[in-house]
């Protein structure tokens, strides 16, 4: 395979990983529930994709930055949700006027 080849396929692959996390984020928001989602998983994928963004920066290759900090910040929501929904770490919010 040609280098152009290779780093189509290798942004095809980043892009399909980045946007994994969107369906779940989507149905812990609709079911207010994470209890299947265990936290440690969630801790492991930021910190594979943050040393992912610092290596992009490193690089100096835009693609692979760009791309692994979108997932470091959608892991991060995940964790959020897991910890908004499924203990009491983080307040809850009352709606206001009703």
């Amino acid at each position: 395979m040609a280098i152009l080849e290779l780093t189509a396929f290798g942004i095809i692959g980043s892009i399909l990983l980045s946007f994994a996390f969107l369906p779940q984020c989507y149905r812990m928001l609709s079911t207010k529930s994470a209890r299947d989602i265990s936290a440690y998983y969630v801790l492991i994928l930021i910190a594979g994709s943050f040393c992912l963004t610092v290596y992009g920066y490193g690089i100096r290759d835009p693609i692979v930055f760009i791309l692994n900090l979108y997932a470091t910040m959608t892991n991060s929501e995940l964790l959020l949700l897991k910890l908004y929904y499924d203990t009491d770490v983080l307040p809850r919010l009352k709606p206001v006027g009703f």
